[in-house]
């Protein structure tokens, strides 16, 4: 916990068995205190009974009051104050969140990006600002999970993370929900604010780049008007090394049903075979000296890839708060999150197009059954596939670059009110967020190190890759830089071209709630209702450069499109590449030189829209509860019943692409191998207009369910120092936005174009990827049981145990599929969707404890056991396997030892998650295998009102990996390096 404890509500602290628990409506921030007079940050508490005499400055005096106010709570919350976020130099809300009991948070370039609780999966958690939704569309798809890249730290008071709900929060969390909330002017003092700069590096970039924030806030003598401004500016570059493979298969002689069929590595079939991919070709390859391997696990490809993003984020918040009688409160928030992201990546693959003429050997695990390593060689001067006219030539490794410009903003208008008299209490939200976002220009290229045609040659004799000491290396011939600098390349136009989507999503929103307070039993009584109307806009497009515009002739589809010039590479092979995977060489395509080149000769890309395919969706929802607060001697808690009427409808768009064919026929027709060949050594291509047929098929849909959602939560002060606390509840879900729809990408290979492109393992039939329209609510009932012990001021040693039951969880699928297209019933294989679960149960225990020594030294740690049943997974009414719960991880570790005394705060931060569950591909989970990492961070206060701070993230230069199957961690998926950071900075309060 870095800076944070477990706390209930967040209300003011008063001496135990003697509060008024009245929970209000999440409107605005829990009021954090100004920092004082002097802008010193250790000055010392006193603790006199109320919270209204408690002055929280240090960081240890902050988690004191978090511990306080915890006792007098009622729902099981975790909170990070302001002091928190704001002291120790969290990069972002993420990454402070990690720190809290059974948080998981998953990571974008290094930087915390999504938040999952208690082994459940990000789009589970529901994350709120002020109390509502904020809209997010960041990589062109709007999701309900919030993307915390786009939120600067600076501009938030303090984060609540409820774990257990009550009725007057909005559905959505089954997880959990994270509610973050926003500083007020009347809150601080007049004319205060900071300024701070602050400069990154890491070891991936060996680049400073700067970061400059700042607030202002201002309000009259009488407290009657406030103005708050505040806004941040950070340019940042992040790298990444990342390994991958792609389309583990099954190869055996015979292929699907043959005598080998798919088994794991202690050679027990699967009960799921129809959901394990099989080889195309239905043999398994034999290598160029006779040897022949047959039944085991092997990727289609293997990839190395460089990413590059040169991000700028840019954070405004404008705040007006009124309160122009005593019991009139009103609060106007602006809020605008800007991310500009460049986006380059550079890759190496290695296909499995060396097997017929190249391969020479490979290595297995003990079992047999998983390949773990290829080699493939071209064979000496005259001998092999080299006495060929003309000679064979080798197409690896490809060599690949993509470029993204990307702009996704989200901007939140809001106004909050608070009417008071009496005994009542009527609060009121309007409010709307918007958000765009999506790839304004999106491009692809890829090369290969050989010459066809009139000169024939090799730029390349070596191509392999092992991943059997666990970490991703290949091999190449040591010429092949060299190769490409001497013009021994061919653009592959076949994977050359653009695509992209771009999204928006919006919602309008507006509240009212009412409480009435009593004297008795009950202490107060609150009812409120709802109204969320959303859209999701989707549209889809390409970039084209035109050898003829009349005619719509693409680059790709003329001779000079395979042309590589020298230049389209960089002059060096690509370096610093301190983790992620190895590689002898890795040559780069240079696409600022290749996009110069194509605008200089065919002339500005023409950008080419897809009206006819569209993805508009709406979502209205309609929600209402009471809830009764209660309270008698040392017993209080609350209980109540939220009622939500969700309707979804909408039109979404089925997209088929048939691939008619592909190459020139040769003498004999479509079936003839003596194709013509094009420039880049491939068959001579036939337009891309010619070749392909598009059509646009218009899916109409719609639906309503209603959810009835009670919960109950009741904290027992046992004894003075002992506190004792239970929930149950149930809590549901909707389906993720792009599943709000089934519309589909569909593509059709015929047996002509199967013919031509034989040699890239494509198969005859449909492939493609799909929404899931019929998806149901994730739902659960939820249980919680906690227990605290106050052993010492500023301490506390407490457990927590939770169950959810949980019903139609979502899981990832590719797989084989039988669908209706067209009013035919087909199979379409390797299929990308999403199925429901059926029922299963997510259960475990936290445990934390904190203390503080009196000469400054301190520490928190926490400690979380999640253990999640597997269960039947459905797909239009038919069990196609089983799975864990997507998105659980078995343990989670968080520690933190801290140190603040005389104006210096340091600390260090130890964060361990375990082995988390992923997706199915061909029919086997995903797991992420076990990640830590270490954090320092440290404060030193120069003058009352300067302070440096510094901090190193990831220390421990840790690499996140992950494999496929839970019978062994040898089928490598994935592995990924963003680096080791570094942050110095100044701030100055006022």
């Amino acid at each position: 916990m870095a800076g944070t404890v477990s706390i209930a509500h967040a209300q003011e602290a008063a001496p135990a068995g003697n509060v008024q628990n009245v929970p209000t409506q999440p409107t605005g921030i829990e009021n954090v205190p100004a920092p004082a007079a002097d802008g010193s940050t250790t000055t010392a508490a006193q603790d006199t009974g109320g919270a209204d005499d408690i002055v929280v400055t240090g960081y240890r005096q902050s988690i004191e009051k978090s511990l306080s106010r915890k006792r007098e709570a009622n729902a099981f919350v975790d909170v990070i104050t302001a002091e928190d976020v704001g002291k120790f130099p969290d990069k972002n809300i993420a990454d402070s969140l990690q720190r809290v009991p059974g948080v998981v948070i998953e990571r974008s370039g290094g930087e915390g990006s999504r938040v999952s609780i208690r082994g459940l999966q990000s789009d589970l958690t529901l994350t709120e600002l002020n109390g509502n939704f904020i809209a997010g569309a960041d990589s062109g798809d709007p999701s309900r999970s919030f993307n915390y890249v786009l939120l600067p730290s600076n501009m938030i008071g303090s984060v609540e993370v409820f774990k257990s709900p009550e009725a007057r929060l909005d559905e959505g969390g089954v997880g959990g929900t994270v509610i973050l909330h926003t500083r007020r002017p009347l809150d601080l003092k007049p004319w205060s604010g900071f300024v701070s700069i602050e400069g990154t590096d890491s070891d991936v970039t060996k680049k400073v780049e700067p970061q400059a924030s700042g607030q202002l806030s201002w309000h009259n003598e009488d407290k009657t008007i406030g103005l708050l401004v505040g806004g941040t500016y950070q340019k940042r570059t992040n790298r990444e090394m990342d390994g991958s493979t792609e389309s583990w298969q099954w190869w055996a002689d015979g292929g699907r049903g043959g005598p080998k069929p798919a088994t794991d590595v202690n050679g027990k079939p699967f009960a799921n075979d129809d959901s394990v991919s099989y080889w195309s070709e239905d043999r398994a390859p034999t290598t160029q000296s006779g040897q022949h391997y047959n039944g085991y696990w092997a990727p289609q490809s293997v990839n190395e890839t460089i990413v590059t993003e040169k991000r700028e984020r840019i954070g405004l918040q404008a705040t007006l708060e009124l309160k122009p009688t005593d019991n009139l409160h009103i609060t106007a928030n602006y809020f605008r999150f800007q991310l500009n992201n460049d986006r380059q990546t550079n890759s190496l693959k290695i296909p499995e197009w060396g097997y017929g003429n190249f391969y020479t050997g490979a290595q297995f695990d003990k079992s047999g059954t998983i390949m773990q390593s290829a080699t493939f060689q071209v064979p000496a001067p005259g001998t092999g596939c080299l006495t060929r006219t003309p000679i064979c030539t080798m197409e690896t490794p490809q060599i690949s670059g993509s470029y993204a410009r990307e702009k996704d903003i989200s901007n939140t208008f809001d106004v909050h009110g608070d009417w008071t008299k009496d005994r009542l209490d009527v609060s009121f939200v309007l409010g709307k967020t918007r958000a765009t976002g999506g790839p304004s220009q999106q491009f692809s290229v890829a090369a290969k190190p050989r010459l066809t045609g009139a000169v024939t040659a090799n730029g390349n004799n070596l191509s392999s890759w092992d991943f059997s000491n666990g970490g991703l290396a290949m091999a190449f011939s040591p010429e092949l830089q060299a190769n490409l600098n001497n013009g021994i390349a061919q653009i592959d136009t076949g994977s050359t071209g653009s695509g992209f989507t771009n999204s928006s999503i919006e919602q309008r929103y507006a509240q009212i709630d009412v409480t009435r307070h009593f004297d008795s039993f009950i202490d107060s009584v609150q009812i409120g209702g709802k109204w969320r109307d959303g859209k999701i806009h989707r549209e889809t497009g390409e970039l084209n450069w035109y050898v003829d515009a009349a005619t719509k002739l693409r680059f790709q589809d003329t001779p000079g499109g395979a042309v590589a010039q020298p230049s389209f590479f960089y002059s060096d092979g690509i370096g610093n590449i301190p983790g992620g995977f190895s590689a002898t060489s890795f040559p780069g395509i240079n696409l600022d030189k290749y996009l110069g080149y194509l605008n200089a000769t065919y002339g500005d890309a023409v950008t080419v829209p897809q009206p006819q395919n569209r993805y508009d969706i709406n979502e209205k929802i309609w929600a209402g509860y009471a809830q009764v607060n209660y309270k008698t001697g040392p017993i209080r808690g609350n209980v109540g019943l939220r009622v939500a009427s969700t309707k979804q409808s909408g039109r979404s768009t089925d997209t088929l692409y048939f691939e008619n064919d592909y190459c020139v026929n040769g003498p004999g027709g479509a079936f003839d191998p003596a194709v013509p060949l094009g420039s880049d050594g491939n068959c001579q291509v036939i337009p891309q207009s010619q070749r392909e047929t598009r059509v646009f098929a218009p899916v109409l849909e719609t639906k309503s369910y209603t959810d009835f959602l009670p919960s109950f939560n009741v904290a027992w002060d046992v004894t003075s120092n002992i506190l004792v606390r239970g929930a149950v509840s149930k809590v549901v879900a909707r389906p993720a936005f792009n599943d709000l729809a089934s519309s589909r990408s569909l593509t059709y290979h015929s047996p002509e174009y199967t013919f031509d492109r034989a040699q890239f393992g494509e198969r005859v039939g449909w492939f493609g990827n799909g929404g899931n329209f019929d998806l149901k609510p994730f739902s659960a009932w939820a249980y919680d049981l906690g227990a605290e012990w106050y052993f010492h001021r500023g301490s506390v040693l407490g457990a927590a145990l939770f169950r959810k039951d949980v019903k139609n969880f979502v899981v990832p699928l590719v797989l084989d599929l039988s669908q209706t297209v067209q009013g035919q019933e087909v199979v379409v294989q390797q299929y990308s969707t999403q199925a429901n679960g059926g029922s299963a149960v997510s259960e475990g225990i936290e445990l934390y404890a904190q203390h503080t020594l009196d000469f400054g030294l301190g520490a928190q740690v926490n400690f979380t056991y999640n253990h999640t049943s597997t269960a039947d997974v459905t797909l239009n009414g038919e069990n196609i396997g089983t799975s864990p719960l997507v998105g659980s991880a078995k343990t989670q570790w968080n520690a933190s030892v801290f140190y603040e005394k005389h104006g210096v705060l340091l600390r260090a931060s130890y964060n361990r998650k375990g082995e988390q569950v992923g997706g199915i591909v061909s029919g086997l989970n995903v797991y992420s295998a076990p990640y830590e990492q270490v954090d320092l961070n440290g404060q030193v206060n120069i003058t009352p009102q300067f302070s440096l701070t510094a901090s190193v993230i990831n220390l421990t230069k840790s690499e996140q990996t992950a494999h496929l199957g839970n019978d062994t961690d040898l089928r490598y998926y994935s592995s990924q390096y963003t680096g080791r950071r570094f942050y110095a900075g100044l701030q100055y309060n006022f």
